[in-house]
């Protein structure tokens, strides 16, 4: 799994699989979920997402386990 934040678009990825997507389906307003082929989830963008939560408190870690804050997340 991999996190990325694209601060020129404002956009978080979450990538759950590396494969290529073949579809996407917006979730719900600026939520878009990425499918392969055969309609699983491979990732989930999420626009304008400063506006949707506190890019300072993003986090990567194992949870419940040790967690790391990703600096300089927010613009």
């Amino acid at each position: 799994m991999n996190i990325a934040y694209f601060k020129d678009m404002d956009t978080l990825y979450i990538e759950l699989s590396p494969e290529n997507a073949t579809q996407a389906w917006e979730a719900h307003a600026g939520v878009v979920l990425n499918l392969s082929e055969d309609g699983r989830v491979v990732g989930i963008e999420i626009e304008h997402a400063s506006k949707q939560t506190n890019l300072d408190l993003l986090r990567v870690g194992n949870f419940p386990g040790e967690v790391h804050a990703v600096a300089g997340a927010a613009h």
